[in-house]
């Protein structure tokens, strides 16, 4: 991770972008398998509340660390 303190770079969003594909698929799977197999709003509603979930729960992860990976700090100061 590159990303300074509060910001996120591509390669952050993009990994993003994949949790929450990745996430969303497992989950729909799921859900559509104990559903039978049905392609409906109910089935697939939770699919994309959980993509969702999971892109913003990275991306905000991404937000609140630094460039060494430590959460809630700021960069450290060069001297």
């Amino acid at each position: 991770m590159k990303s300074k303190f509060l910001t996120l770079d591509l390669k952050d969003f993009l990994r993003g972008l994949l949790i929450a594909f990745l996430t969303a698929v497992l989950t729909g799977v799921i859900n559509i398998l104990d559903a039978g197999a049905v392609f409906t709003w109910v089935t697939m509603k939770p699919v994309l509340i959980a993509g969702v979930s999971a892109a913003l729960s990275y991306l905000l992860k991404c937000l609140m660390t630094n460039s060494q990976d430590q959460m809630f700090k700021r960069e450290a100061k060069l001297a």
